[in-house]
């Protein structure tokens, strides 16, 4: 799927299939896009109740399968939550897809700048890939207090673009990057602070071949889709 004149900065995918992407502009913008035709279907424009009206690569999607609770307000099943690491602190925040509306938000600890994230419902932890550090950093965070927890060492850098995505049918945690060139690296999550690497996808088979990862999201259908910095979206 092509979606012409912007690099990406992540996507995810609702109950439906659609699939919602993020721009690099500013102000930025959600769309909702078609996965059949590319087309459109609505678009959101960020505000400062975002942290800051704009993501560019610093962005995580993830439309939630089930309810949570963000910083201790309740949010509902199909919300959509947006990771933004442009604000000082990084903010996440959940947003009704259908008004754009934020309905519950989350100041981090620190000034990560995260370029990707993923809630995990089964222990109620944030992930997040760090810009500002080492570079090589996934961070796991307490949803309801913005805490750190847990730093894990990811097997390559994962600044400027990259992506995390929880598979619904195993709990197992996917990282994809720009600079990790066309592998998709699948993990177990063990316990806080333990991830297993259980095997890397070579993603070069499926057309992915230009160091462009920027978003990773699974669909309903237990397929993985992923957001290039080309401006187009995978399905593997």
């Amino acid at each position: 799927v092509s979606v012409t004149g912007t690099s990406l900065g992540d996507v995810a995918v609702d109950a439906s299939g659609k699939l919602w992407v993020g721009d690099s502009t500013n102000p930025g913008h959600l769309l909702k896009i078609d996965p059949a035709t590319g087309q459109t279907l609505q678009t959101l424009t960020m505000t400062a109740d975002f942290g800051t009206p704009y993501a560019y690569n610093y962005l995580g999607l993830q439309v939630l399968g089930a309810a949570m609770s963000l910083g201790g307000t309740s949010v509902p099943a199909g919300s959509l939550l947006v990771f933004n690491g442009y604000p000082n602190p990084d903010r996440v925040v959940a947003v009704d897809p259908g008004t754009g509306a934020v309905i519950a938000g989350l100041t981090l600890d620190a000034n990560y700048d995260l370029t990707g994230g993923a809630y995990n419902a089964a222990n109620g932890h944030l992930y997040i890939t760090e810009n500002n550090g080492p570079g090589n950093r996934i961070i796991e965070l307490d949803a309801a207090t913005g805490k750190q927890v847990a730093a894990i060492t990811a097997p390559f850098n994962i600044q400027s673009w990259s992506g995390l995505a929880i598979d619904p049918g195993t709990g197992h945690l996917w990282l994809g990057a720009i600079n990790g060139g066309d592998q998709l690296v699948e993990y177990r999550i063990d316990g806080t602070g333990v991830l297993t690497e259980l095997r890397r996808l070579d993603a070069s088979l499926q057309g992915i071949r230009r160091n462009e990862i920027s978003g990773l999201s699974f669909a309903p259908d237990g397929s993985l889709w992923v957001a290039s910095t080309q401006g187009e979206i995978y399905k593997l």
